[in-house]
């Protein structure tokens, strides 16, 4: 498995992830565009007895429940077996353990598309620009690309904008659809007035 001497950051993340691996990146990036998600925690050890374990576990807090993750084809190497992630989710009343293998994450259209939205997580975005597309969002619900061009204009290209809105969470774009002018686009958990920013590797 190669590895990425990384940290990721999002909108709904608490703290810097360390990034093991190009498959764990992909993984923190579609869930950190994965409009269900509230929140993703980076659990670096816990208490087990009178010893301190590391794990470096990821918890994803989501309208489906709260669950760690077990990236069976990327376990940390502290914890192999995934015995330290066993109790970290008991510990933090985990809905249960969330299995996750490199095929669930490589499964297109998603995988190439939160690589493509995820490119734009640093641009800078005009206070007008979202506040166009938040206002035609809220105005008209959730919207065909192509049908929300149609009802403003924005100064940089309207894709654009609206993968880099997804990035800081603003917008959710449906990504297990192709990402072109039918994707889907729908107001997000953070669709605020001003800017909020998400960085990531």
């Amino acid at each position: 498995m190669q590895t990425t001497n990384a940290l990721f950051i999002g909108h709904n993340t608490e703290r810097a992830i360390p990034v093991r691996s190009y498959l764990h990146r992909d993984f923190l990036t579609q869930t950190a565009l994965d409009g269900a998600v509230r929140r993703i925690e980076f659990h670096p050890s816990l208490r087990v007895d009178d010893t301190i374990q590391r794990v470096d576990a990821v918890i994803v807090d989501s309208d489906f429940g709260r669950h760690a993750i077990d990236l069976v084809d990327d376990r940390p190497p502290c914890d192999p077996q995934a015995e330290g992630l066993m109790h970290l989710a008991f510990a933090e009343g985990c809905t249960g353990i969330m299995t996750v293998t490199s095929a669930d994450i490589r499964r297109e259209p998603r995988f190439t598309s939160a690589r493509t939205v995820w490119r734009r997580r640093s641009d800078t975005l005009h206070v007008d620009d979202r506040e166009a597309v938040i206002g035609a969002l809220e105005s008209e619900g959730p919207l065909q690309l192509r049908a929300l061009s149609g009802l403003i204009h924005t100064r940089r290209g309207l894709e654009a904008v609206v993968h880099t809105m997804a990035c800081e969470g603003s917008v959710v774009i449906d990504l297990t659809e192709p990402l072109d002018d039918r994707a889907v686009v729908r107001v997000g958990p953070r669709a605020v007035g001003t800017a909020v920013l998400a960085y990531g590797t």
